[in-house]
């Protein structure tokens, strides 16, 4: 006889709850390094310049984005150093672009630097923090 209402397996509903945490944790470094960059843009800027502001929205939105990727990316079994830097260089290099356009080598080549940092980071905390949840005491 089929049930109504099947339950699913508790297993199932914790690895979603997991995966949800992974891309919350995710989200939430990569909006907070999006404006970290942005804002560093902003102080560091040359004397004399001023940051265009969708170019400032463009590097807040590519590290967000960054964020959210890694935390989808759980499922690729690489170290997690490793993914987070391959993801971070690939997000990177689209906020590349403007700066190499304009000369400015040494912007461009702090934004794919500090994007692969970022990666590592958010992938490696992720993982730490959903590792240590999984862990079940021996009883």
């Amino acid at each position: 006889m089929a049930k109504l209402f099947p339950v699913p397996d508790l297993l199932f509903v914790s690895e979603i709850m997991i995966r949800k945490k992974r891309i919350i944790i995710t989200t939430a470094i990569g909006i907070l390094t999006g404006l970290y960059c942005a804002g560093s843009l902003l102080v560091f800027a040359p004397p004399g310049v001023t940051p265009e502001p969708w170019f400032m929205m463009m590097i807040f939105y590519g590290r967000t984005i960054q964020g959210l990727v890694i935390g989808f990316a759980d499922g690729i079994s690489l170290h997690p150093a490793v993914r987070g830097a391959a993801l971070g260089a690939i997000f990177s290099l689209l906020l590349c672009i403007v700066p190499l356009f304009a000369h400015n080598y040494t912007g461009a080549g702090l934004l794919f630097v500090f994007g692969i940092i970022y990666g590592v980071l958010a992938d490696w905390i992720a993982s730490r923090v959903i590792q240590k949840e999984t862990v079940i005491p021996l009883k």
